[in-house]
């Protein structure tokens, strides 16, 4: 990505669509994935084998999508994102797993969703909260829990900040924050944290579902923890990518200043003090039947 420009662009993604920005978001997501306890750690046997027909909404170069369409062959799995680039790079990878059960197709989120009502048992978000401008969001809500069959479910995942002991990541995350507080992405008033935790349930309660519940977890990134290249990775690939954003948000003067954040960031996250864990919450409800409406 060369400029940020989402007035013109309607693509809010702070990251770009380069190679090497789709090869981070597979690694990511797969890591993001085990800390979480799987790809849906928090649906029941019951429901996970009852499963014929699943959405993935912003589903980037399809990390979650392909996993599923490989974990359940029985399910027919849809992957929808507003990125030509991206939706290229999961079909190629469809392709080389010969998976025949899951299916691409280009789509702005900001706009109705392309499927008919009562399409899927499952509508899946996972991490689009710094893709998805604030004011969007209830009427993507309300398209997903629309394009979900009765008693189905809609599904939102999030991240927070992470917490740390290292000044750069902290600069960082207070230079990301206002920047999305610039451009709309943020969901509370200043700049401390992202703040989608605080929102997902009360997103899907506006929406229409009912039966709202949520489940967190976490990455710890500390040196020495399982996790610890993995944060390294996230956070330092995540820099570099991110200064067109910063420059057009106002919220960094120079590339200058964006290399010395970097090289920083990189000797405090491989000190043998550094410690850091990331928040992620899960938050579903299902669409209402009759008897639930009754």
């Amino acid at each position: 990505m060369t400029e940020y420009n989402p007035s013109e662009s309607r693509n809010f993604y702070i990251l770009g669509d380069s190679h090497s920005e789709m090869v981070h978001l597979i690694d990511s997501g797969r890591d993001f994935t085990r800390a979480m306890g799987g790809l849906l750690p928090e649906q029941s046997e019951e429901v996970q084998t009852s499963l014929r027909s699943v959405l993935d909404v912003g589903c980037g170069p399809g990390e979650w999508t392909l996993a599923m369409a490989q974990a359940f062959p029985d399910v027919q799995v849809h992957g929808i994102d507003i990125s030509q680039g991206m939706i290229d790079y999961a079909s190629s990878l469809a392709h080389a797993s010969n998976l025949d059960n899951v299916h691409f197709r280009v789509g702005n989120a900001l706009d109705p969703l392309p499927f008919p009502d009562n399409s899927f048992d499952l509508a899946n978000m996972r991490q689009l909260e710094g893709v998805i401008p604030t004011a969007s969001w209830p009427q993507l809500l309300k398209e997903m829990v629309r394009v979900v069959r009765p008693g189905g479910i809609v599904r939102v995942v999030g991240n927070e900040w992470c917490v740390s002991n290292s000044l750069a990541l902290e600069t960082m995350h207070r230079l990301m924050l206002r920047g999305w507080q610039r451009v709309g992405l943020a969901h509370v008033p200043d700049e401390r944290n992202y703040g989608i935790a605080a929102v997902q349930g009360s997103y899907l309660r506006d929406a229409g579902c009912v039966n709202v519940q949520e489940r967190p977890s976490i990455m710890d990134i500390s040196i020495g923890e399982y996790f610890q290249q993995s944060g390294y990775q996230l956070f330092v690939v995540s820099l570099a990518l991110v200064e067109p954003f910063f420059l057009s948000a106002g919220v960094m003067n120079s590339k200058e200043e964006l290399l010395r954040l970097q090289q920083q960031l990189e000797i405090e996250m491989s000190d043998k003090d550094f410690k850091s864990i990331v928040y992620t919450l899960t938050s579903w409800g299902e669409k209402p039947t009759d008897t639930t409406l009754q």
